[in-house]
């Protein structure tokens, strides 16, 4: 009796975490935003790796398979302002400035949902309150809590 009650709790517990941690680690990074908290936010984000995988997609994004001198040109000043500008943004200020939909967007909010991409993963996906997409962000888990690794503006 008392193992299935052990059981039965571990189970709950478990489901608990798993359909409310991802909530709970949105709202601890956008609380720690809002209050300029950035040793909590240099612990639920993954600040490197971030700039590392925005500073990936900026090189793609210009990868249009031109080599002519001016292309290799434009592509250099693109990366080396593009890097810069992801160096300077990339901070907790920085992330907290994105968080705060008013400076994108002024006078809209934004409202979150979580995207389930699997048990070691999440998307925060959000959407202004006039319905178009707003940010997006790709959580994973590091032992029982979340990290912050990728933002899809």
């Amino acid at each position: 009796m008392k193992l299935r009650l052990i059981v039965v709790l571990s189970v709950l517990m478990i489901g608990a975490w798993y359909f409310a941690s991802p909530w709970y680690t949105m709202w601890r990074i956008v609380d720690a935003a809002e209050s300029g908290n950035s040793a909590e936010l240099e612990q639920r984000i993954d600040f490197e790796r971030l700039r590392q995988g925005m500073r990936e997609d900026l090189s793609a994004s210009r990868d249009d398979g031109d080599t002519d001198f001016l292309d290799r040109i434009g592509d250099g000043v693109v990366r080396t302002v593009g890097t810069a500008a992801i160096n300077t943004m990339v901070t907790p200020r920085g992330l907290a400035v994105m968080l705060d939909a008013s400076t994108v967007m002024p006078g809209q909010d934004l409202s979150w949902d979580v995207d389930r991409t699997g048990f070691s993963t999440f998307t925060a996906v959000s959407t202004y309150e006039d319905g178009t997409p707003g940010p997006q962000m790709l959580f994973e888990r590091s032992g029982l809590a979340w990290q912050l690794v990728a933002v899809r503006v």
